[in-house]
């Protein structure tokens, strides 16, 4: 029976409402999931290493009477600050791959030493019913197999790629040795109003817009490109599910859809309404031949989930917020 049928009807949440922990909860995915559980009558805390002032994705949430904001780092996480939360999502991360060739152990460190500290105060105290952990397409980097499903091996072909499967696999042996209630959901390229500006969509978009060239690293690599609503519905869905149908699973829950790199650039040019040039450049480290093909079969079977927005409407969706963005850089850009 799917849970499209039982629980995930229009309005409000079924049954009893999620007291959540969400990590990274002032970035792009978090700030996202962060919202859409207060809309659903769930009680948020979101973590972040973000000042609460400096918080601007979730400058209405902080005032919400059911949420609460930790401003603290996930390596100082205490059992105490995880008691009396039902789940835990877990999307803190040093998120950007360029950044991890440049900082590989920052990187590590960030992702591999918060993801132990979150299972340890997780694992003392007791009492959390799922944990979440955000996964990446990065951990998958060289195929052997196609469509990539839930049981392929862990091939990282990147330090960022390295640090996401690391993190992971500590998820499932926290799981094995104590009964951590892990779930894994992952995506390839997640993209949508608020995105990380380091993104290649987000910079081709802007690039396009100012009249800039794209600059295409590669190219014939592929990638999954996913809408945010999309992400965080499949996200609420495992949240609100019955904890016997998700603990313990991995699921794939992007697009569905591969497309090359070279492709997606095209797309931006599209949806920008620009004519600028393209300037190919070398692949990134270890990038040569990696692809995205992604099956979300699993993700429809168990828990009905089936992304509504196509990954060219996506990439249109984000262009229509781009333009939206008025300052001379995208690092001071704000909605006009």
């Amino acid at each position: 029976m799917q849970l499209q049928d039982k629980r995930h009807q229009n309005g409000r949440a079924k049954g009893r409402p999620a007291t959540a922990l969400v990590t990274g909860a002032a970035g792009f995915g978090g700030s996202h999931l962060v919202r859409e559980l207060l809309n659903r009558g769930h009680r948020v805390t979101g973590l972040d290493i973000v000042p609460p002032l400096h918080a601007g994705l979730l400058r209405r949430e902080l005032e919400h009477p059911d949420f609460r904001y930790l401003w603290q780092s996930l390596q100082d996480l205490q059992p105490a600050d995880v008691q009396g939360h039902t789940v835990v999502a877990h999307l803190a991360a040093q998120a950007d791959t360029p950044m991890a060739f440049a900082s590989p152990r920052y990187t590590a460190m960030q992702n591999i030493d918060g993801t132990l500290a979150l299972l340890e105060a997780v694992h003392r105290a007791g009492g959390v019913e799922k944990l979440l952990f955000a996964g990446s397409g990065n951990e998958i980097g060289r195929p052997s197999q196609f469509p990539i499903d839930e049981n392929h091996p862990l091939t990282p072909h990147n330090p960022y790629g390295f640090s996401k499967a690391a993190a992971e696999l500590a998820m499932w042996a926290w799981h094995r040795a104590y009964g951590v209630p892990a779930v894994v959901l992952s995506t390839g390229v997640v993209i949508g109003p608020q995105m990380r500006r380091e993104v290649f969509i987000f910079k081709w978009l802007w690039n396009a817009r100012h009249g800039q060239p794209l600059v295409v690293e590669g190219g014939r690599q592929t990638r999954d490109l996913s809408f945010i609503d999309d992400v965080i519905a499949a996200w609420v869905r495992v949240i609100e599910a019955p904890a016997e149908l998700v603990v313990g699973e991995k699921f794939f829950v992007g697009s569905g859809e591969e497309h090359t790199v070279a492709e997606l650039a095209q797309w931006c040019l599209e949806a920008a309404g620009a004519d600028v040039p393209i300037e190919y450049v070398g692949y990134r480290p270890g990038e040569e031949g990696q692809r995205e093909a992604f099956s979300n079969e699993k993700a429809r079977r168990v828990l009905g989930h089936a992304p509504k927005v196509s990954s060219r409407e996506a990439v249109r969706l984000t262009a229509d917020w781009v333009r939206t963005l008025v300052q001379a850089t995208p690092e001071e850009a704000q909605p006009a």
